[in-house]
């Protein structure tokens, strides 16, 4: 398991790259904003997309309340990549790529 000091290191890192994939979308139509340590992706018309900190386990946690769905995500040192704990294949960043694409029609690069 991460030490903590690392794996805050790595959620700054991992928050930061998801906000800067969005610097050059209309506001208008995906909005990123962080809050009280939590990332708040709001796509119009199709809800929030919210990624929390969870220190205590060492994950992040992400949410789509329009959608029902909820995923924890392990920092994974191999392949630099935060996976999913239940083994499905699912990345952070290829979620938020998939779920944005699909929700906004609009392409970001993670």
């Amino acid at each position: 398991m991460l030490d903590e000091k690392n794996y805050r290191v790595l959620v700054k890192q991992a928050f930061d790259r998801v906000e800067q994939a969005f610097n050059d979308v209309d506001p208008d139509v995906v909005e990123v904003e962080t809050s009280q340590g939590t990332l708040r992706v709001q796509v119009a018309n199709a809800g929030a997309c919210i990624l929390s900190p969870q220190p205590s386990v060492r994950q992040i946690w992400l949410a789509v309340a329009a959608k029902g769905i909820a995923f924890h995500f392990n920092y994974n040192e191999a392949t630099k990549e935060w996976d999913d704990d239940k083994g499905q294949g699912i990345t952070l960043f290829q979620f938020l790529q998939n779920y944005v694409k699909e929700a906004a029609r609009v392409e970001i690069s993670l």
